[in-house]
């Protein structure tokens, strides 16, 4: 009995009892739909998460090290006994700085950075900004415009006004910040810094990330204006970098850290909460995915321990023709890698369909006008290769235990009908 005959009556098989074949199938499908839903769901939530977390900040930070006072009782050597008694002095408090940053920015483009997207030398500082009676405490940022925007893509973002091309005297706000502050294009507002220094801007745009933090809280001037207000000189108070893998950003800070002689931040270890539940969402959708496999490798091995049971006849005359136990194995084996890969198909495309219409549905923001996605969605190869793969694997295993039932069928009793 050759692959081709096992193959034949295999087909016989599905197509006679087409009630259990059409319901074997429908439950291959409906696993495999419900995998790739819950897996592509799962993954565009992720991705909009993190795109909300790091799309608005540097993934790694390069700051100024912290001022620490010198007291004598740190410069005693080992083995000194003297008792010292003092008061540690607490430092004046100004803004931190690096002096003579382009040599250093020279040095850390030099260090070829894996995924490094972009360099930023910048300054940032908190401000209170006021227009007439009002008054907001926010954040000014100094940069050059073209440069920030591939850190923070403002130019996209832009409601109103201009990014590009800023010139001095000149900034651009949040439009949460612009609502409460009541300004518009063209208006002039006013900046008082920590450390009391105070300055005047034009507002030349207006943007809207939809990040709440940085919308409302959120001030960019060119960098000159920027070291002005904070009387930095030529100084800067830090390098912000982008990378194309937003999850290497611990081990990137990592390996500057013992190359740099600055405090090297990551998002990743300021934002530690989201991580955890971004993990937690991963444990989650394996879990439902194993589970729903589960469901369907058994739920297809039972279906198949009743298409055996039925067929206790034909299957003893097959073997008194002469059919052995591995050709009776591969008559079951068939026809359940069949009906799994018949019901992976009709799985995938209904999933597809699923999801291609979700993704259609938009929300509009009541502030901006701009439609987004209501659901996110990440369809991606990888999670169809899993879906299909893990479905076919099931119904070929959830066959191996009927099968060998089958195998085991004795032609003379069975024959004789007992």
């Amino acid at each position: 009995m050759s692959a081709p005959f096992a193959l034949s009556v295999a087909l016989r098989q599905m197509t006679h009892n087409r009630g259990q074949t059409l319901l074997t199938v429908g439950v291959v499908a409906t696993s495999v739909t419900l995998i790739l839903f819950i897996s592509s769901l799962i993954m565009g939530l992720q991705i909009r998460i993190v795109s909300t977390v790091t799309d608005s900040i540097p993934h790694v930070r390069i700051l100024p090290q912290e001022r620490a006072p010198e007291v004598p009782w740190d410069n005693a050597t080992a083995g000194d006994a003297t008792v010292r008694v003092g008061v540690v002095p607490k430092l004046e408090q100004r803004q931190r700085k690096i002096e003579g940053w382009q040599p250093w920015l020279d040095r850390i483009e030099a260090l070829d950075i894996p995924g490094l997207n972009a360099l930023l030398p910048s300054v940032e500082g908190g401000v209170v900004v006021s227009r007439e009676s009002k008054r907001i405490s926010a954040r000014l940022v100094g940069a050059a415009p073209e440069d920030y925007n591939r850190i923070v893509d403002l130019q996209q973002n832009l409601v109103a006004g201009r990014f590009f091309g800023l010139n001095g005297g000149e900034a651009v706000i949040g439009l949460k910040l612009a609502t409460d502050l009541g300004v518009r294009l063209g208006e002039r507002v006013s900046f008082l810094s920590a450390e009391g220094n105070t300055g005047t801007a034009t507002i030349a745009g207006i943007f809207d990330t939809g990040f709440g933090a940085v919308d409302g809280f959120t001030v960019v001037v060119p960098l000159r204006d920027g070291q002005s207000l904070f009387q930095l000189g030529n100084a800067i108070t830090g390098f912000g970098l982008k990378l194309r893998d937003v999850f290497t950003a611990e081990q990137v800070a990592g390996d500057l850290r013992r190359q740099l002689p600055f405090k090297i931040e990551s998002w990743m270890a300021d934002n530690e909460r989201a991580l955890g539940g971004l993990r937690a969402q991963s444990q989650s959708s394996r879990m439902i995915v194993a589970f729903t496999v589960i469901s369907s490798g058994l739920a297809i091995a039972a279906l198949m321990v009743i298409s055996v049971s039925s067929k206790y006849r034909e299957l003893g005359i097959l073997k008194a023709m002469g059919a052995s136990n591995g050709q009776v194995l591969s008559i079951f084996a068939w026809q359940g890698t069949l009906l799994s890969l018949i019901g992976a198909g009709l799985g995938t495309l209904a999933s597809l369909a699923l999801l291609f219409w979700l993704s259609s549905l938009k929300t509009v923001s009541l502030t901006t006008g701009r439609a987004t996605d209501l659901f996110p969605i990440a369809i991606t190869v990888g999670n169809f290769l899993i879906g299909n793969g893990l479905a076919v694997a099931t119904g070929l295993l959830a066959s191996i235990y009927p099968a060998s039932r089958a195998a085991k069928v004795d032609p003379i009793e069975v024959i004789r009908g007992q």
